[in-house]
């Protein structure tokens, strides 16, 4: 029996997310070249926060972080830093969204207020304006298909046997 640990299984999380946002397997490196994903036990707090927009703001890459409680583990707190146009935008709580068709989820704001935000082919982050769903009680299929297929792209990770590298600054958290 294969024992695993908490990186490894941290950093095929990391390729789920990865296939989920990206739209196939086989891209959890440059996605994660292209992204900065973190992992947590808990939500930023103020001080991170502002180190992320500074980090987005300098490098232009986003940053989404994910934080599993106890009390919801299979539907994450997501939140996002991201750059539209030339304003970093802070979003703390994000819902998984997908369509019934769609290769990849996107990362609506639970406002429904601030459009939605997708990876395109070249894995850039694209803000779009109208979020595909105006409002929780009519997205709650679609988000309910994208957190399912979270859960699928896991299990079929596993049953591959994929193993995933962390980024190198998260192995050594």
């Amino acid at each position: 029996m294969t024992c695993v640990n908490d990186q490894q299984i941290a950093a095929n999380y990391m390729g789920a997310v990865a296939h989920l946002l990206g739209g196939r397997t086989g891209r959890h490196q440059e996605f994660i070249d292209k992204v900065e994903l973190i992992l947590s036990g808990s939500e930023p707090n103020a001080m991170q926060l502002m180190m992320f927009r500074e980090a987005v703001r300098r490098t232009g890459r986003p940053v989404i972080w994910i934080c599993h409680s106890e009390a919801a583990p299979h539907v994450p707190s997501i939140g996002l830093v991201a750059m539209v146009g030339n304003q970093a935008f802070t979003i703390e709580s994000c819902m998984l969204w997908m369509s019934a068709k769609g290769d990849r989820a996107c990362l609506i704001p639970d406002n429904f207020k601030l459009g939605a935000f997708k990876f395109d082919d070249e894995l850039r982050l694209r803000h779009l304006a109208k979020p595909p769903a105006r409002h929780h009680e009519s997205a709650t299929a679609s988000m309910s298909r994208a957190y399912l297929r979270l859960r699928e792209i896991e299990l079929e990770q596993k049953i591959r046997g994929d193993v995933f590298e962390l980024p190198q600054l998260a192995q050594a958290a």
